[in-house]
């Protein structure tokens, strides 16, 4: 289990980072321990992998010198149906016609932009994976869309913000604003429960301000315990 976990070290997602960070002190290495497990087991798990790569063609950023006109929406259905061939079709048409109908009537500039990861020490980065930018009234807008149902908390948001934040706004785009396209559906209510009411996405668009951010002081320490807990699990022996 060890090799995994270092694996995990050296590249885990920052959505699951985030998560992990938010956990509290007391139950992190049981939220992590399963984390491992899962990950250990190789279990097959809904993959957005379709979604994310058509978010270029949805936000129609642009590239170089192409003055293809963006993908529109019955096309870009299609082509997703094509990609998925009946696996985890169903999710990935959903999230992306639902960031579709939430950005494209915003008219955003996009344009390319290199994807960074999030230093965390020595050979670890936090892969975020975000390959655009967006402009609207002459400001720079880092936009991360989170396809995922279950609706995060406002911490946890703060924490993907700030994550992305430290990453993506510096050098050319330290003015950059840092938004979350948030697809998930809205949190359940007890008449909601008792009815069997479908959980239906409630798009929105979430951004935070400089100040509300966490700072890099606050958050580092909190990674590192993350990184100490996951190396401290990995000694562990296997699930059986």
């Amino acid at each position: 289990m060890k090799r995994k976990a270092v694996g995990l070290l050296n590249r885990i997602q920052f959505i699951d980072l985030a998560q992990a960070v938010t956990v509290s002190p007391p139950h992190r290495k049981e939220w992590l321990r399963e984390y491992l497990h899962r990950a250990v087991d190789g279990g097959k798990f809904p993959s957005y992998r379709h979604f994310r790569n058509a978010i270029p063609s949805i936000y129609g950023v642009r590239r170089g010198l192409d003055l293809s006109p963006p993908v529109d929406r019955k096309s870009l259905e299609k082509h997703l149906r094509i990609a998925c061939n009946g696996v985890d079709e169903a999710i990935n048409v959903d999230a992306a016609l639902t960031l579709f109908d939430l950005v494209r009537p915003l008219r955003y500039l996009a344009y390319d932009h290199p994807p960074r990861n999030l230093p965390l020490g020595l050979k670890r980065t936090a892969a975020i994976g975000l390959e655009f930018y967006m402009v609207r009234d002459e400001t720079p807008i880092f936009q991360f869309p989170f396809p995922r149902r279950d609706r995060l908390d406002d911490h946890t948001i703060t924490i993907l913000l700030s994550i992305i934040h430290y990453a993506y706004s510096t050098d050319d785009f330290e003015d950059a604003r840092v938004e979350l396209a948030d697809l998930s559906c809205d949190f359940e209510t007890p008449e909601s429960r008792r009815e069997k009411l479908p959980r239906v996405r409630c798009p929105r668009i979430v951004r935070l301000l400089k100040e509300s951010l966490i700072s890099m002081d606050d958050l580092a320490p909190e990674i590192q315990s993350v990184h100490d807990l996951l190396l401290e699990l990995g000694e562990e022996p296997d699930p059986t």
